[in-house]
């Protein structure tokens, strides 16, 4: 066990007008549906950690009905009017009680703080909160996302007695009074979904729509794992292009298919596409440059950032074929705009791979398995650009022209955009 867990789920939600902890959102199995309250209690015990506390107060028959059901400790919270911190304490003075430092207020493991009104935090959020943990017991931890604050707050064992004395002695500034005389620490995450909470309808509206991509990273969350990960000017700049590139040939490739002028995409009933996620895959997809089998590393450390959707996306950028039983997905669009892109610079395919071969083609087993690579390349070009065609009567060299057209301009607006920031 790396730790213990206070869900705060004692509000009133009056801006809400319903129990927040018992609010469907897509974060059960297979990505169907489950509540707040069980989706956090899945995150936590995916991250290792097996002792949950429940801090209930309003609507405390509901939840805790729901809480037990799922095997979880209780704790009521008898004044929840009084706000956050009091459930805080009420949780913490439970904890201590239940692993037997009713009397020192002190325990060997952490304590993570989640509201359950912040339901979407990743498992690579509370990875990366641990992982700090085990190299500084002595600070709390803080998530930031970009420099932004977010939870859970990760709180030493050893610190707990400070935090309750200080709501002893009134909670004046709540858990931050609390403290504000401890060691406070940020831990920057690539993860957005620490910063959401769900106080009105609205908002909730907007974390259910945001709950089934939760396994996959927007563009900005993107470029702060490139951050976070030190990756050279030269490779971002080459993720910003083939990631440009890849998000335009799937807006293309979408809008096509939108407006039936592709009959295979009629029959096997596609799903949609996804630009945002081309983009990010784009952006990703030489994040282990340097390393041996760089795509197959990019794709391992996605995997274990619990990330399966993004290491699908670059794991294969280097060579793939597809059958022609299957359609052309984001993945197979990362891995043409890479071949669009020598640095930030449009190439043909064809030129791309003759570039490699005045460099290896003296090797013959070099030479023969970049041509297979060129071969399967150009043979997904062709297949896109006969789903990219807006006119039946465009001959075949037309047609194969479609996808880098749509590569060349997405680069040259890439550039433009650069150049009205310069200047």
């Amino acid at each position: 066990m790396n730790g213990h867990a206070l869900i705060l789920a004692a509000g009133q939600a009056s801006r809400m007008g319903r129990c927040k902890a018992l609010l469907p959102l897509a974060l059960g199995p297979g990505g169907g549906d489950c509540t707040a309250l069980e989706g956090l209690v899945r995150l936590f015990h995916v991250s290792g950690i097996a002792q949950v506390t429940v801090v209930t107060g309003f609507h405390a028959e509901y939840v805790e009905a729901a809480a037990r059901g799922l095997g979880l400790a209780v704790a009521r919270n008898p004044r929840p009017e009084d706000g956050m911190f009091s459930s805080v304490c009420a949780g913490l003075r439970a904890l201590c009680g239940r692993n037997g430092a009713s009397g020192s207020f002190a325990m060997e493991g952490p304590v993570l703080v989640q509201p359950v009104d912040v339901p979407l935090v990743r498992p690579m959020t509370l990875q990366a909160l641990l992982e700090t943990h085990a190299t500084d017991q002595e600070s709390v931890l803080v998530p930031a996302f970009a420099g932004e604050e977010g939870h859970p707050p990760l709180l030493p064992g050893r610190c707990l007695r400070q935090v309750l004395g200080h709501g002893h002695a009134g909670g004046k500034g709540g858990l931050r009074g609390a403290l504000a005389g401890l060691p406070v620490r940020l831990v920057a995450v690539a993860d957005s979904l620490v910063l959401p909470d769900m106080d009105r309808p609205e908002d909730y509206e907007s974390l259910r729509l945001l709950a089934p991509h939760r396994n996959a990273l927007w563009p900005c969350e993107a470029v702060e794992l490139l951050r976070l990960h030190k990756v050279p000017e030269k490779g971002v700049r080459h993720g910003k292009a083939v990631g440009a590139v890849a998000a335009a040939l799937t807006k293309a490739l979408a809008q096509a298919r939108q407006m039936g002028q592709t009959p295979e995409a009629c029959r096997s009933g596609q799903a949609l596409l996804n630009s945002g996620l081309a983009l990010a895959g784009g952006l990703l997809h030489d994040i282990c440059k340097g390393e041996k089998g760089h795509e197959s590393a990019a794709g391992r450390l996605l995997r274990c950032l619990q990330l399966p959707v993004m290491a699908r996306l670059v794991e294969d950028h280097r060579d793939l074929d597809l059958p022609d039983d299957l359609p052309i997905t984001e993945r197979e669009l990362v891995f043409l705009a890479d071949k669009y892109c020598y640095g930030a610079s449009f190439v043909p395919v064809q030129r791309r791979f003759e570039q490699k071969l005045e460099i290896f083609g003296a090797d013959p087993a070099a030479a023969t398995a970049i041509r297979g690579r060129l071969g399967r390349a150009l043979a997904l070009e062709e297949r896109l650009a006969r789903e990219l065609v807006c006119d039946q009567a465009y001959g075949k060299a037309h047609c194969r022209s479609l996808p880098a057209d749509v590569a060349r301009a997405a680069l040259e607006r890439l550039a433009s955009e650069k150049n009205v920031a310069a200047g």
